[in-house]
């Protein structure tokens, strides 16, 4: 009799790390006294002082790039954490010499000036520090609460033997052998078989990086495999990061940053000078520098020519040769080789490292009660007058009244056009005029449309409070809710992927897209807003290039709708879809009798002249129906304000301020001020739990954007007793009574998530009995000990949407079509096109009431689990699954919809999550405090 499957087990690119899977893997690690770090800590400040900037740092990574070319490659130099890893032994002479004019130059000595016969006191410590071996498996420790508790300098090196075993294998896929080579982070490149377009002017390297991370009660750490597409610049300007192959083709290639801003950028000086010094004028950094030098001198060269003819010529491009130096696009720029790797070349990639590795994963299986998670049709997403009504009862509001600020003819009939298709009006009866309200549903709902060109038109006289004075609906009434919809003008191709560095003028945006204090959306958001009215914005139609064969149907204006649904969730409009999936009971509590709440925390690094750190802090809460049948209702707090309000009041109180200034930033490391901003949002929760008057409720936060506000959201740290009165966990510092009763912590960062590949359905013996090749459904990491974790699987709908393709399903980059023009065999261009793999978000609820001292735990963590799963999977004012629950997205979208908002916060290629790809400039580790 045949046995019967298991329930489905998701099959994910990670893997235990056990001292097996090490097998006697050993690094020289040298553990600085405490007095090295004082005497780096004393070098830093003389540099922050010498250079007039206090944000500064000086410049370590320097040093680890010259020892990167002394020692072979692998070097890891931490002064903070105080530690130098290599792996492989370095002379103390050598080093000396390379700290003592890496020391003097960072004061501004000059290098010839530098006598490495008197060695700075610096050096001399960090030479007589032993450097001893030692075995990575002996340092796979645990915590008190048995948790993964490595020394930082494992998760630095851990990667260095891994990636040597592996790029001694062959790997076979859609028959071709692939050979991999090291680089210097661990990670491994397709260094001579590069992804090529059909006329090669343009390269991608399928590149690999492995990571050591943790999940919440795995005894072991996980290695974490990640797969991109790396696009290879034709040119260095620009370039930020750069790999270069060593002379020798066993050594790893080496991953090189580059200094300076703006086009011109260059291998850092006091780097060479250094190794200049040290008698090695031929290393990787050198071959870099020369190609810039090149590149240079034949760009003035040519530029000379040109001003001789008096006739500039246009750059013609060719086939591109891959050299020893390779640098690398580090943004999403128009690249005729598209972004991801696809399923396939994940799946692939799975069973090869299972083969080679031999490591076990962490057993993944389908939630039971988590099934059938079913998704809206766009088409069937729209806003329902009977949830306008029903929402703005439940605020206390009898009317809404939606102000339309146009300047073009074309968008007023859209406008007319899409409020006519929700409240099943005939489009042709609706003309307003001027200023005149327009009932839209009895006398709950009306529009009034005013012409405002100099107000909605992009230009530094744009958005004043002068050109909308005349406008007296803005102005509020009693019992009437105002909402502000509104055009503006949007440059062709804004939606366009940037061009290449240098393709176009420079000193202008290079898609068209106005300069940041001339966006009319941005500045008139501003002054709406300090008139208490939250705005939304939508731009000129788009028509869908195909249309859908024997339809006579018009096209769907996709901008209208999706704006009034945007602009319904400013105003805290909940419609009965939450409803439906807050169905589940925690513990003793019906699912109407719990408020959730979510805190959203961003460090904005500096920009241009602007030289103050920014934070922002955001808060959101979803507050159940006063009686039965009732809506939900939406509530947001802000740093600026800092007062619980109805979530359009709170929006337009944030937007009608400029960000506040902290001193949280990626640069500085002030556990002070962490402990404060900590406090300050348990006053703020002192002050939710008086708002809700006795109402319990959670707490959901991103575990890397509050990573350093609260130890005990550490993976870390759990198992282990909270400390009574400290920022442990959210509302920690509170009475009992007003903390929350669970804090859960999401994770969609996918450097730190394993990702998912594929679903096995598995017999009782552990055999696969077949695959599913996608899922979108729930999954439970089975704990060692403990609560467990939860994997929401997620596959984008770039992927699975009408029309898609599905590229990368059933093979890599490697056998892509490069397409046909030809009407007779008309093929789509698969190498210019993006290709997705699936995500996951990590949902962990830790029970608040254990770490009050509670005995028991009255909510159950997989109710919690489910009820995050299904308010990602049915968030507010969209029909695609967002990253973050309803409270955490909401609360996000307070900062994303500021005005002050820089783009240059998010990361460089917002796709890079969904199609698999990482930003080639983060570091390649985080440190192991998630």
């Amino acid at each position: 009799m045949p046995s019967q499957p298991t329930r489905p087990h998701l099959d994910t690119l990670a893997y235990r790390c056990t001292p097996t899977l090490l097998d006697g893997a050993t690094v020289y690690l040298r553990e600085f006294p405490k007095g090295v770090t004082s005497m780096w800590t004393l070098l830093d400040k003389q540099y922050k002082d010498m250079i007039s900037r206090e944000e500064a740092q000086a410049p370590h990574s320097v040093l680890t790039s010259a020892l990167r070319c002394l020692t072979g490659g692998y070097v890891q130099f931490d002064p903070k954490q105080g530690f130098l890893a290599t792996r492989h032994r370095v002379n103390d002479d050598t080093l000396r010499d390379a700290f003592t004019l890496m020391h003097g130059l960072i004061l501004g000595r000059d290098i010839d000036d530098i006598d490495l016969n008197r060695p700075s006191p610096l050096a001399e410590r960090v030479a007589e520090t032993p450097q001893d071996e030692r075995l990575l498996a002996d340092y796979l420790t645990v915590s008190p609460g048995r948790q993964p508790d490595a020394p930082n300098w494992v998760y630095r090196t851990v990667a260095w033997d891994l990636s040597q075993r592996l790029a001694r294998t062959t790997w076979s896929v859609d028959g071709r052998q692939i050979i991999f080579r090291s680089d210097s982070n661990g990670g491994l490149v397709a260094w001579d078989q590069p992804w090529t377009n059909k006329s090669k002017t343009a390269h991608a390297l399928a590149r690999i990086r492995l990571t050591m991370k943790t999940l919440p009660n795995l005894t072991d750490p996980l290695i974490l495999v990640s797969a991109q597409s790396t696009r290879v610049a034709s040119r260095m300007a620009y370039t930020r990061t750069v790999l270069a192959e060593q002379a020798d083709p066993a050594l790893p290639l080496v991953e090189v940053e580059m200094a300076g801003r703006g086009r011109v950028r260059r291998v850092h000086r006091m780097a060479l000078q250094t190794l200049a010094r040290l008698g090695m004028d031929h290393s990787v950094l050198h071959g870099v520098q020369q190609r810039v030098d090149a590149e240079q001198e034949a760009e003035a060269a040519a530029a000379a020519a040109e001003r001789g003819s008096g006739n500039p010529q246009p750059p013609v491009r060719g086939p591109v040769e891959l050299g020893s130096v390779r640098p690398l696009h580090s943004k999403n720029f128009s690249f005729p080789i598209g972004r991801g790797v696809g399923m396939h070349h994940l799946r692939e990639l799975h069973r090869h490292f299972g083969d080679v590795l031999g490591a076990d994963s962490p057993r993944i299986v389908q939630d039971a009660r988590a099934r059938g998670f079913k998704q809206l049709a766009q088409a069937e997403l729209a806003v329902k007058p009977d949830d306008i009504v029903r929402s703005l009862d439940a605020m206390g509001y009898a009317h809404l009244r939606i102000v339309c600020l146009w300047f073009r003819d074309e968008n007023r009939t859209r406008m007319l056009h899409g409020l006519a298709g929700v409240f099943g009006l005939d489009p042709q009866a609706l003309d307003p005029a001027e200023g005149i309200p327009v009932p839209l549903d009895g006398g709950h709902v009306s529009a009034v449309f005013h012409q405002v060109p100099t107000f909605l038109a992009h230009s530094p006289a744009s958005g004043r409070i002068e050109d909308i004075e005349h406008v007296t609906s803005l102005k509020a009434q009693p019992g009437t809710l105002v909402g502000v919809w509104a055009e503006t003008e949007f440059a062709a191709g804004s939606d366009e992927e940037e061009p290449e560095p240098g393709t176009t003028d420079d000193s202008q945006t290079s898609t068209g897209r106005p300069a940041p204090d001339e966006d009319a959306k941005y500045r008139a958001r501003r002054t709406l807003a300090a008139l208490g009215a939250v705005s939304q914005f939508t731009g000129d139609r788009k028509i869908p290039r195909k249309k859908k064969k024997d339809s006579d149907k018009p096209a769907a204006d996709h901008q209208v709708i999706s704006s009034l649904l945007d602009l319904c969730r400013s105003l805290g409009i909940i419609d009965r879809r939450i409803d439906q999936v807050m169905v589940d009971a925690h513990g003793p509590y019906k699912p109407g009798q719990i408020a959730h709440c979510g805190i959203h925390v961003r460090r904005q690094s500096r920009q241009g002249k602007d030289r103050t750190a920014k934070i922002c802090i955001t808060a959101s809460v979803l507050v159940p129906p006063a009686a039965e049948g009732g809506a939900w209702t939406l509530h947001g707090w802000s740093y600026t304000d800092r007062t619980w309000r109805p979530y359009h009041q709170a929006q337009a109180a944030f937007h009608a301020e400029p960000y506040p200034t902290g001193k949280m930033t990626e640069f500085d490391d002030d556990n002070q001020g962490y402990k404060k901003v900590a406090a300050l949002l348990d006053q703020s929760l002192l002050d939710l739990a008086d708002f809700l008057g006795g109402t319990p409720y959670t707490v959901t936060v991103d575990a890397v954007g509050v990573r350093r506000l609260w130890m005990g959201l550490h993976n870390r740290r759990q198992g282990q007793p909270s400390q009574p009165g400290t920022t442990w966990l959210p509302g920690s510092t509170l009475a009992p009574r007003d903390r929350p009763l669970a804090v859960i912590r999401i994770n969609k960062d996918m450097d730190e998530v394993p990702r998912p590949v594929q679903v096995s359905h598995l017999d009782e013996e552990g055999t696969a009995v077949r695959t599913n090749k996608v899922t979108n459904l729930l999954y439970q990491v089975e704990p060692d000990l403990g609560t467990p974790t939860w994997l929401l699987a997620t596959v984008p709908n770039q992927f699975d949407g009408a029309g898609a393709g599905r590229l990368g399903e059933d093979k890599t980059r490697w056998s892509a079509d490069p397409g046909s023009s030809d009407p007779k065999d008309r093929r789509k261009n698969e190498v210019r096109a993006p290709w997705y793999t699936m995500t996951a978000t990590e949902i962990y609820p830790i029970i608040a009431a254990t770490s009050a001292g509670l005995e028991t735990a009255p909510i159950e963590p997989q109710s919690l689990a489910l009820m995050a799963a299904r308010l990602c999977h049915q968030p507010l004012a969209w029909a695609n699954r967002t990253r973050y629950p309803v409270p955490l997205h909401a609360a996000q979208q307070m900062d994303l919809d500021h005005p002050q908002y820089r783009r240059t916060a998010v990361p460089a290629d917002q796709d890079a999550n969904e199609t698999g790809e990482r930003s080639i400039n983060s570091s390649p580790v985080e440190e192991p405090e998630n």
